[in-house]
């Protein structure tokens, strides 16, 4: 973005905010009389930030946050939401429509655009009146450089910080904690906190006992969704590669965060696994054809999205010359993993994959069906994690 682009945002925020505040000061406002003082908490950047003490008015900058609100309010997680972008209909169209049927107000609460595409509106957002604005790390530069957190700062609005998706072994914890604050569900996040950790330790408990060999992992992001072959370095889903005890290759062939290998580097490169993600995209907003991904969800049909997997495989010449793909060491994982508290599965899944042996005695599938009884209000159907037929 431009120096004279940016000049332009903030005189445009400027007067947005001027505009705002003049109207709600003329308005009934729920946040002072509702709030009853202030908190402070600190978020996931490690920002301290004060706010009201009980805030009930909040925008998300994700509408995959709802993975957060189900734990927290089973019988109403749309409780207190006043905005968000449509990113979850887009991307995890099962998971929407699967809410939506339980929870038809979803499909009433206001979208806001989205921070990665500059289709966000600051002005729209200032007029839901949020007391809080909710933000992943992911998008936290980004929406900074857009003046969008200025904006609000200038309206009264604090901006806090979760992180599902760039240190996810390492936030996941403090933000469920941040968003149990938020909601007023302090009580409930941390029975969910004590379920999170207690997978987690199970899988770092018995890597430390049995020191497996090592086992080099390609980590393949959403193949059909982007071109072949995107990955990660030292973060993201590689931490869930290394919290299950892999290597994963991405972290020593990238040079930044996200990007991408060629099929030839990877081949070179010899993983001893192969774990790919994938999602029943939207078809309307998804640059990924029908035969081209995995379409892991609510809706999917393991026998089906099995063979779908090998289908993809077989497109990639390259690739499926790999030796972990012709032994069957090659599988895919429910791509939402990669933002959500319900990491803990991929770790669980990506263990049991890369050390078979020492995780013989894990169930992913049975902890996936606990996660669902005890904490979500939606069935635990469908498929998450698949391999070759």
């Amino acid at each position: 973005m431009t120096q004279s682009k940016h000049s332009s945002i903030r005189t445009i925020i400027a007067t947005i905010v001027a505009l705002v505040l003049t109207l709600t000061a003329c308005s009934p406002q729920k946040s002072a009389d509702s709030a009853t003082g202030t908190q402070t908490l600190t978020d996931a950047l490690g920002r301290t930030v004060e706010l009201p003490k009980n805030p009930d008015r909040i925008l998300l900058g994700g509408q995959r946050e709802l993975y957060t609100t189900a734990i927290l309010n089973p019988d109403n997680p749309l409780d207190k939401i006043v905005a968000w972008p449509n990113d979850l209909l887009e991307n995890d169209p099962d998971t929407y429509h699967a809410y939506a049927e339980k929870f038809p107000k979803l499909k009433e609460i206001q979208t806001t655009g989205e921070i990665w595409d500059n289709s966000f509106s600051l002005e729209q957002a200032l007029q839901t009146r949020p007391q809080v604005f909710v933000i992943s790390a992911s998008s936290f530069k980004a929406a900074e450089e857009a003046g969008i957190i200025s904006g609000f700062e200038k309206a009264g609005i604090p901006t806090v910080v979760i992180d599902y998706f760039v240190e996810p072994i390492k936030n996941t914890v403090p933000s469920i904690r941040i968003m149990g604050q938020l909601f007023g569900q302090q009580q409930r996040a941390e029975e969910f906190v004590k379920f999170y950790e207690s997978k987690i330790k199970n899988v770092t408990d018995t890597l430390e006992r049995t020191k497996p060999q090592e086992q080099r992992v390609f980590l393949w992001r959403a193949p059909g969704y982007f071109d072949c072959c995107q990955t990660f370095k030292e973060s993201n889903l590689a931490k869930i590669v290394t919290a299950a005890g892999g290597t994963n290759l991405g972290d020593n062939l990238l040079s930044s965060q996200q990007g991408t290998l060629s099929p030839e580097a990877v081949a070179k490169a010899a993983p001893d696994v192969v774990i790919a993600t994938g999602a029943n995209w939207s078809s309307e907003s998804s640059p990924a054809k029908p035969g081209t991904y995995v379409p892991l969800g609510y809706s999917a049909d393991p026998k089906s999205v099995a063979q779908e997997w090998k289908k993809v495989l077989e497109k990639q010449t390259v690739i499926n010359q790999v030796q972990a793909v012709k032994s069957k060491r090659a599988y895919v994982a429910w791509h939402h993993f990669y933002d959500s508290p319900y990491n803990f599965l991929a770790v669980e899944w990506f263990a049991q994959a890369i050390h078979p042996r020492e995780f013989a005695d894990l169930e992913p599938e049975r902890d996936f069906q606990e996660l669902h009884t005890r904490f979500l209000p939606v069935d635990a159907n469908g498929t998450f994690w698949t391999g070759l037929p």
